[in-house]
């Protein structure tokens, strides 16, 4: 019984948390980053983020762990690579999308390796993300050659 308990004990106790960030170029030229955090220790979306920065402007808007349909992340610290999914309607209308498979930038300011040509090497991802308030929910930016990072304290 003793050991069923400091099982159990150990099980529920420690928990997981992990961040996920993808963020690309849009056509526009602004730079957009998508942040996700995730609990527990199967990987339950939290809170998450948009932000949209044009160098002059910085704006974004939030999305809460109800308005997430799909999420997955995935990282191989050997290997040095990630995966990352990610289905979101704010509002149950308005779209947030990531799906990228490649390395982990993990540690790296995102901004800083898009700028240095980082994500055009990186082929086979795809992020679409809603304008935000004020925008139909068709109104979205598409960057074609996002970058992602998982960190997990697992």
């Amino acid at each position: 019984m003793k050991k069923m308990f400091l099982l159990a004990v150990l099980i529920f106790s420690a928990r997981a948390m992990a961040i996920s960030e993808c963020a690309g170029t849009a056509t526009d030229g602004s730079f957009v980053t998508v942040h996700i955090d995730t609990v527990s220790g199967m990987g339950t979306p939290g809170e998450g983020s948009v932000t949209f920065d044009d160098g002059s402007n910085k704006f974004g808007y939030r999305f809460q762990s109800s308005d997430v349909a799909q999420f997955f992340e995935y990282d191989d610290a050997g290997k040095k690579e990630a995966i990352v999914g990610i289905s979101v309607f704010v509002k149950k209308d308005f779209p947030i999308f990531v799906k990228y498979s490649g390395p982990n930038f993990v540690d790296m300011d995102l901004k800083a390796a898009v700028d240095q040509g980082e994500a055009e090497k990186v082929t086979g991802g795809i992020m679409r993300v809603w304008k935000g308030p004020g925008h139909s929910a068709t109104d979205q930016v598409q960057i074609s050659h996002p970058i992602c990072q998982v960190w997990s304290n697992l």
